[in-house]
């Protein structure tokens, strides 16, 4: 089969959103299927991605526009003069004759920034698949692109979403039952030598572990915290990533003090959880943050609100703790509900392991390409 992954997320590097398209891509290439990956500059450096490029993968580099288009350019496309920014994938796709196109998109309505190579997929009557990795829980949509999503997504071969929410949202917004659809698994990087002992000490150390954007809640975290003050017992706040909110999320945390460290991005799950005892996620918006059920594994209960796949894996009270709604109050509530359960948490932990082992398919990135 000849297949072609195209990623939409070009402003950043290689990160967890492109962990289930590229396990699937190699899964292709060891069957001996020939590829075509569209990435940006960032991700062909990744020596997974580099490993497929030089076992014989074309590939199609895009990048995010830099600068916003010059004079001429704007009159050339007021005029409909101007050359599609697709043109070059269209044609390069026109070239390799895809079997299948699968879609990695960073938001579940990215199809609307690529209209023409959508409709060119259309007209060729090649078939496509979407992975759906994130999605607003009320994004604006206007008429016009609510029409072109509902038949885009219709016409799509297969829809995969990675939490059981974001298909739910995402029907409500388009209010469309999609029996295209299904929910799928993003590969984990857990292994059983991951898991550490309970951490020993009276301080209780909670753990955030993502990249620092504003969707990830983490400022609702310092927040919620510091509207708990002296309700809760000694704590301390490790926040394991990096990103472009560092300096906002430092300046929000400097009120708290020492008690919560910037840790930087730690690769090993090991040396995260043989430091901490609860697992934070006080996302936003999401899709499913694999730190979850990766805590989980390695015996730790989780605290995560009610956004992308959080409540598919966590039972709240047996296997951590939900919050229900995305504000600082709602949060400080759960944190307080949480800490009076502190003597349960290594039991809670030892269910989340048990809980997630039983529900982890580490192969559904086959469903892709089958």
């Amino acid at each position: 089969m000849r297949l072609a992954f195209i990623s939409t997320i070009l402003g950043y590097p290689w990160g967890g959103a492109d962990t289930l398209w590229t396990r699937a891509a190699e899964a292709a290439h060891e069957r001996g299927d020939p590829l075509l990956l569209s990435v940006s500059t960032a991700v062909t450096r990744h020596q997974r991605i580099a490993t497929l490029i030089k076992g014989g993968a074309a590939v199609v580099v895009r990048d995010p526009v830099a600068a916003p288009p010059s004079f001429g350019a704007r009159v050339r496309r007021k005029l409909g003069l101007a050359r599609s920014p697709d043109a070059g994938l269209i044609a390069a796709l026109q070239a390799f004759h895809p079997d299948v196109v699968i879609f990695s998109q960073g938001g579940t309505y990215d199809l609307l920034l690529h209209r023409d190579l959508a409709a060119w997929l259309r007209s060729s009557g090649t078939r496509y698949r979407i992975i759906a990795n994130w999605q607003e829980e009320d994004p604006q949509l206007g008429a016009a692109d609510l029409a072109f999503i509902r038949d885009a997504f219709v016409a799509a071969d297969r829809l995969n979403f990675v939490s059981t929410r974001n298909l739910a949202v995402t029907r409500r917004h388009l209010g469309l039952p999609l029996p295209n659809a299904q929910v799928i698994q993003n590969p984990l990087r857990w292994q059983p030598a991951d898991v550490a002992p309970w951490p020993a000490g009276p301080m209780t150390r909670l753990a955030t572990v993502s990249r620092l954007d504003e969707g990830k809640g983490i400022q609702l975290l310092l927040q919620a915290l510091a509207d708990c003050g002296s309700t809760l017992p000694d704590w301390q706040l490790n926040i394991y990533g990096q990103g472009p909110y560092e300096a906002p999320l430092r300046a929000v945390a400097a009120p708290l003090g020492p008690r919560v460290q910037f840790r930087g991005h730690v690769k090993e799950l090991r040396a995260i959880w043989a430091e901490n005892h609860l697992m934070v996620s006080p996302a936003l918006e999401d899709g499913v943050p694999m730190t979850i059920p990766e805590a989980m594994l390695c015996q730790r209960p989780v605290l995560a609100t009610c956004v992308g796949g959080a409540e598919d894996w966590l039972a709240d009270g047996r296997t951590g703790f939900l919050c229900p709604a995305r504000e600082a109050g709602a949060l400080a509530a759960t944190l307080r509900t949480a800490f009076a359960a502190r003597d349960r948490w290594p039991a809670m932990g030892q269910a989340a392991a048990a809980a997630a082992a039983g529900r982890y398919r580490a192969e559904e990135h086959l469903l892709l390409i089958g």
